[in-house]
């Protein structure tokens, strides 16, 4: 008996309209037939230029697979459900550049106000004149090697923190905007597979009682 391993992504994104097996998932086959039949599985055709969005079951997917290639021993690998993002037209290269540009701007102004409001409300300018006579004795003129240092260590840490400028990194680790934002997306797609799992219990529930009522 061939054996066909089916490996199932939690999400992915395609753009184009007619959805085929193949495009969502890694198959593998010892009957190279049988695998080219199960990936040109036609799954779904989506609706010209509008963002859409589907979610397979990998039930749903054997089923498809057995009715091509029945008899065939399918081993699910990965996720049980996946969710695919249909975009139809990718934006523009201007746009998107626009856009990174417009977060940069917010983000470095946020940033700057949050340290000047830290500041101002911890009072560092004050700290740094008491430090500074306690160590040399001398009364600070508001500049001194003390505010340098602490000019020039804050935008180096955070650089050091944050592991990432202008596409290089300091290590291999991915950064910590990266682990905050897959975090974020396991978390929206866990989401999507919940709700999208209390609709289809939900439906079965009512079809079963309606079916209950029609045999009373």
């Amino acid at each position: 008996m061939d054996t066909l391993y089916l490996k199932l992504p939690q999400k992915c994104t395609v753009t184009t309209e007619k959805l085929i097996l193949g495009d969502i998932a890694e198959i593998t086959c010892s009957n190279l037939g049988i695998e080219n039949r199960a990936k040109a599985i036609l799954l779904k055709r989506f609706a010209k230029n509008k963002k859409q969005r589907a979610i397979f079951s990998v039930n749903t997917l054997i089923s498809e697979i057995d009715g091509v290639a029945p008899g065939v021993n399918i081993v699910p690998l990965g996720e049980v459900d996946t969710v695919v993002d249909y975009l139809p037209k990718p934006r523009p290269k201007c746009l998107e550049m626009l856009l990174v540009f417009l977060v940069c701007v917010i983000a470095f102004f946020g940033a700057a106000f949050t340290i000047m409001t830290f500041n101002t409300d911890v009072d560092t300018g004050k700290l740094f004149q008491d430090l500074y006579m306690q160590l040399t004795g001398t009364a600070s003129d508001g500049f001194t090697v003390i505010e340098l240092f602490y000019s020039l260590g804050l935008p180096l840490g955070i650089l050091v923190f944050f592991n990432h400028f202008s596409g290089h990194k300091l290590t291999n680790d991915p950064t910590p905007l990266e682990v905050q934002m897959e975090e974020y997306e396991y978390t929206v797609n866990k989401s999507l597979l919940a709700e999208n799992t209390r609709k289809e219990t939900s439906a079965h529930a009512r079809k079963s009682a309606s079916g209950t009522d029609r045999t009373d």
